[in-house]
């Protein structure tokens, strides 16, 4: 047995009856495409990152640091010339890579721990996953939280390669028929810290310059960058985890925080199913009428 597994949930795996977290159409959805919920798998992982800086001793050994701890990709020069020493005559856009591979790292663990259980149970994959990031206290500290229920097909010994899925009930049973067999779950995130220049600290105040460069309507285009390029990233860092499938019912999220004057962090967050084709199928039958209206 392994020690990775808590002794608790090893003695809840290991009874005869089970657990599921399945709806009742979704448990018989399952059972109808000869899966068999043996029990309800989970993983927890709890971290902390409350500091945006590379003084951090832990954070230095942990994630590196020096040109690889970010990644700029932009940067904003001033319009209007020498004002001040307090003028912002320069903004960036650079990509924390810490704080993605910290949420990434958190975000494995929870799901390892998961499968782990799933293993202990015998289980050939894991449906209806549902995953909660929560942030606990207002401290930076992150809960990672993966939840689904292990299922067996009766009749087939368990491979070494466990798959997981957010699909369960109908959702999976058409994405089987359509010829596709699901691999396991993706997500990724990416974090974008912004420098704001002088042009986007006017427009985010709603107001205007002295010169007439800057005038209200105009579009914060620092911001826009930094939201297209936390998606872009997140898409790119996805690509990793498909194990050479594709992404299947991809979600999408995105946040803005201000985290002090002059700058700000946008994340977006990327999850979805990577599944790969194993069958081909003829076109689906058209759906038939259930009221006629002549």
């Amino acid at each position: 047995m392994s020690t990775d597994v808590p002794s608790e949930a090893a003695s809840r795996l290991t009874r005869g009856a089970f657990s599921s977290g399945l709806t009742v159409p979704d448990f018989a959805a399952c059972l109808e495409l000869g899966m068999r919920p043996v029990g309800l798998v989970q993983g927890f992982c709890v971290m902390q990152w409350s500091w945006y800086g590379t003084g951090s001793p832990y954070l230095r050994n942990q994630y590196g640091s020096g040109s690889g701890w970010n990644t700029m990709v932009s940067s904003y020069n001033c319009p209007h010339g020498y004002v001040s020493n307090e003028h912002r005559s320069w903004g960036e856009n650079f990509e924390q890579t810490w704080v993605t591979q910290a949420w990434q790292d958190g975000f494995n663990s929870a799901y390892r721990r998961m499968t782990e259980e799933a293993q202990e149970a015998g289980a050939h994959g894991i449906v209806g996953v549902v995953d909660t990031i929560s942030e606990l206290i207002d401290r930076g500290i992150r809960e990672f939280h993966m939840l689904g229920t292990a299922v067996v097909m009766d009749g087939t010994d368990p491979g070494s390669n466990l798959w997981t899925t957010y699909l369960a009930g109908q959702r999976l049973a058409k994405l089987i028929e359509a010829g596709f067999m699901p691999l396991s779950i993706a997500a990724s995130m990416a974090s974008i810290r912004v420098w704001e220049v002088c042009t986007t600290e006017i427009l985010l105040r709603g107001g205007y310059d002295q010169w007439g460069m800057v005038a209200p309507g105009e579009e914060i285009r620092q911001l826009s960058d930094a939201h297209m390029q936390a998606r872009r990233q997140a898409r790119d860092h996805i690509r990793g985890a498909l194990h050479g499938g594709v992404l299947h019912g991809a979600q999408v999220q995105a946040a803005e925080y201000e985290l002090g004057e002059g700058h700000r962090e946008v994340i977006c967050t990327i999850c979805g199913n990577a599944v790969q084709r194993v069958k081909d199928v003829a076109p689906l039958p058209a759906p038939l009428p259930t009221v006629r209206l002549t």
